[in-house]
């Protein structure tokens, strides 16, 4: 799995032909992540093989820590001593996608 392009508040990560937004959010200095593709119709084949991959826990673990990863080695999110989450100051000024090489 890698990352792709990332914004303040979201990395695309691919795996194979599949790719997928993370969230990562900052809430109460713990960092909380979610798939940002929720709603899926089935009677898209796309949708489906997104929603099942979605749905397998090894897939979160890996694209949540890669999206964590990626947004602190770009210095948008970071942690204290205090194991304490933060939003950097380029969280503030990232705008739109930001493709990685």
């Amino acid at each position: 799995m890698k990352a792709i392009r990332y914004e303040k508040d979201s990395v695309l990560v691919q795996k194979g032909k599949i790719k997928a937004w993370v969230d990562v959010l900052i809430q109460n200095d713990e960092v909380v992540c979610d798939w940002n593709k929720y709603i899926f119709y089935f009677y898209r084949k796309s949708d489906v093989i997104l929603r099942n991959w979605q749905d397998e826990i090894e897939n979160f673990e890996e694209a949540t820590n890669l999206a964590i990863e990626t947004l602190e080695k770009f210095g948008v999110i970071y942690k204290d001593e205090n194991e304490k989450w933060y939003k950097a100051e380029k969280y503030h000024t990232t705008k739109n996608s930001i493709l990685i090489t």
